[in-house]
């Protein structure tokens, strides 16, 4: 009896022994693979901004881009976990739709289906005269285009399956690396407006040269990244911090970084940066907190902070130069041109005809540009050919229908239902994720309004923004709460 029982207490003894290594075993090892994924998250984002700034398809950086993003995200499918799908279901139920939506167009169908589509009349009788009337097509009248469509996909998937494994604290910090993309992007833009209109800091052949474009190929694109940097650093300056000093220190950057983006979007040309601009400072403003100091003030504050202010004014100063050198091209493009005369507006009811000839399935992935060459009106006729509709809401209803009408207001019915329960909600005051889940919506609903006039989703860098975006704000709503310790990385 005596030895059974003491056989019972080793068994437990080792037990508990191998209970607290593989504790201690497992602490350590979530957190190497939490800053795995972070590291590889910051690796993709700039590998994105360095490659994907242009929407085109001919693009050759896409050759290195596209194939990276599928491993990035057989990397994530390697450690992603079924809670973490749970925790964003809505985010991979969407993007399970339009995989599935965009990849329905390019099955090829047979003739007496396609045939019967909307809006295929010339495609029959061009089969007809070459003697092709038995051929299967698919929905998409120009498949190329379409499978084009599907593999840009992949990139603004490998962020979500990444973003989706980070904690609160790796989310928060992600900020910071993103500021810096953004910043490095507006300097890029003040030696291309001060340098060569045709030089090698333009790194797309297609550009609008002469423009500060930074990372991208188009001014727009340039400037709604810039502004959506505006709520970034509103969250970036309301973080509490161990001292006053730390606290205006960092209060002094974010106004340095504010003061020069400003003319950086100035100095773009784009009318829309320049009118998004000042609601993203006005969303700012009510997105920032004065931040607390968590620990003991210090006595070299105030020196500290007097080199910040100097700082400040310094990066002011250069950002009143670059305004006056290029002469506020953005201002003069909006008092200048009457936006209802531009071509583009003309272009909005083309597409809206083409639409509506093509319901309910719409023309197809990708086949903006090949529908519009057939019934654009003579006298619009210019060297200069539409891309895309400049609206991106009527070409998704153009080339996906119904369905994807439906898709979007899946979409904007999520987003107003979170951002409903996010500025109703009651609480005793603003967390840091709460903070995060504002600074999300915030940029959710510049990309939207940008949308309306361009296409900033059709980037590969500025997509991946949108998908940090909508995961900052999805965060923010789960309950979750961080300490000032854990985030004082950001």
């Amino acid at each position: 009896m005596a030895h059974s029982k003491s056989g019972a207490r080793r068994k437990k003894a080792r037990l508990e022994f191998l209970t607290q290594r593989f504790s201690a075993f497992s602490g350590p090892s979530a957190d190497r693979s939490q800053a795995r994924v972070y590291w590889a998250l910051i690796g993709f984002l700039i590998l994105v901004f360095l490659t994907g700034g242009a929407s085109r398809s001919d693009v050759q950086s896409l050759l290195i881009l596209r194939p990276l993003a599928v491993v990035f995200c057989g990397f994530a499918l390697l450690s992603i976990t079924m809670e973490q799908i749970r925790t964003y279901r809505f985010f991979f139920l969407m993007a399970g739709l339009i995989f599935i939506l965009v990849g329905i167009h390019l099955i090829p169908l047979p003739p007496a289906i396609w045939q019967a589509l909307p809006g295929r009349e010339v495609i029959i009788e061009i089969d007809n005269a070459v003697g092709n009337k038995d051929i299967w097509r698919p929905i998409t009248m120009a498949p190329s285009a379409g499978a084009n469509a599907f593999f840009s996909l992949f990139v603004p998937l490998a962020v979500l399956l990444l973003i989706v494994q980070l904690d609160g604290a790796r989310l928060q910090r992600l900020a910071t690396p993103i500021l810096i993309l953004g910043a490095i992007s507006g300097v890029i833009g003040i030696f291309q407006v001060a340098g060569d209109a045709r030089g090698p800091l333009y790194f797309y052949r297609i550009t609008n040269p002469g423009a500060a474009v930074g990372f991208f190929s188009n001014r727009n694109h340039q400037a709604i990244l810039l502004l959506t940097m505006f709520p970034i650093i509103a969250f970036f300056a309301s973080k509490s911090m161990k001292t006053e000093n730390a606290i205006k220190l960092r209060r002094a950057v974010a106004v340095g970084i504010v003061a020069l983006l400003i003319p950086l979007i100035l100095v773009t040309g784009s009318r829309l940066g320049l009118l998004l601009g000042l609601i993203s400072l006005t969303c700012s403003w009510f997105i920032y907190r004065k931040p607390e100091a968590t620990g003991v003030r210090k006595r070299t504050e105030r020196k500290n902070y007097t080199l910040a202010i100097m700082a400040s004014l310094g990066v002011m100063l250069l950002a009143l130069v670059t305004v006056l050198a290029s002469r506020a091209e953005a201002l003069q493009r909006l008092l200048g041109t009457n936006f209802a005369e531009e071509a583009r507006v003309g272009a909005w009811g083309i597409t809206s005809q083409i639409a509506w000839k093509n319901m309910p399935l719409g023309s197809g992935a990708g086949s903006f540009v090949e529908l519009y060459r057939m019934v654009e009106p003579v006298a619009s006729l210019t060297p200069v050919y539409f891309n895309h509709a400049h609206n991106d809401w009527l070409e998704v209803w153009m080339t996906f229908g119904v369905p994807g009408v439906a898709l979007i207001a899946l979409a904007g019915a999520g987003y107003v239902a979170a951002a409903w329960k996010l500025f109703t909600s009651r609480t005793t005051g603003p967390s840091s994720t709460t903070l995060l889940a504002q600074t999300g919506a915030a940029i959710i609903l510049f990309f939207a309004l940008s949308s309306i006039v361009d296409y900033p989703l059709r980037t590969p860098s500025l997509a991946c923004l949108f998908v940090v975006a909508c995961c900052w704000m999805r965060f923010g709503l789960g309950g979750h709460s961080i300490s000032a310790g854990n985030s004082r990385g950001v």
